[in-house]
């Protein structure tokens, strides 16, 4: 979001609007700065089995299921597996064709749950001040108390450390988990990341086991018949309380249905 630009106008407003988060009051002062917390909570273990693209699975059954139902050959309902349920841009979806030309190896990865909504939680809270510094509290002449800042690439860039480096540990010690919710991606913030609610389901304690394994589709499309590479990611989550069955990792075209 801050490239390399030399100059770059950020809208706070909307970036607490993905964030979920609500403006800071004018007029107050702020807390004393808090002892910043570990980058990182705990560790979790990861395993790796190498499977071929031609490989016949429950996964691959379950993608090929998936990619029938968005061309129309097959059971539309399979667009139920998408992780937090289907969206109306998802149940609108179409392909003409399709073709898996690639598969990663599975990956799963096991620890504690306590650890990743620490991380989780301690991020989002990196986030939310690196957002009120830049804000300043706003003038109370703008509307909410908004104002938008200009900065420089240099400026951006040590306001955005402190939160890039926390979502870099986060990748270190939980690899999968921190991929899956997107922690190094402006997406990691929406409200609607169904990661989020996921968490929330399982009650944040007890152990947990994270498969993965990612796809890659290849479509022709358009009368140039341009072909267009994409992943189709596909996951499982099990703890004490939850099994969600596998699951497509939806893109981040939400919408506000």
């Amino acid at each position: 979001m801050l490239g390399p630009m030399k100059k770059t106008l950020v809208v706070v407003g909307l970036a607490l609007a993905l964030m979920g988060a609500k403006p800071p009051k004018g007029g107050k002062a702020e807390k004393p700065a808090e002892k910043p917390a570990p980058l990182s909570v705990g560790e979790a273990k990861v395993t790796q089995t190498p499977l071929t693209v031609e490989s016949q699975d429950e996964v691959r059954k379950m993608a090929e299921a998936y990619l029938k139902a968005l061309t129309g050959q097959g059971d539309d309902s399979a667009r139920e597996t998408l992780l937090g349920g289907a969206t109306l841009n998802a149940r609108l979806e179409v392909l003409s064709n399709w073709k898996i030309v690639g598969r990663e190896p599975h990956q799963s990865e096991t620890g504690d749950l306590a650890d990743v909504v620490t991380n989780m939680d301690n991020l989002d809270k990196e986030g939310r001040s690196a957002l009120a510094r830049l804000m300043g509290g706003g003038p109370a002449s703008e509307p909410d108390g908004l104002q938008m800042e200009e900065l420089d690439a240099a400026q951006a860039q040590q306001l955005l450390a402190p939160t890039k480096a926390r979502a870099a540990a986060f990748q270190k010690s939980h690899p999968v988990f921190a991929y899956v919710a997107r922690v190094d991606r402006e997406v990691f913030w929406h409200p609607k990341n169904p990661v989020r609610k996921l968490l929330a389901d399982t009650g944040g304690k007890g152990r947990y086991q994270l498969d993965f394994h990612l796809f890659k589709i290849e479509t022709t499309e358009g009368r140039e018949k341009k072909v267009r590479a994409w992943p189709l990611r596909i996951l499982r989550l099990r703890t004490d309380k939850l099994d969600t069955g596998w699951k497509v990792l939806p893109a981040s075209d939400w919408n506000a249905e």
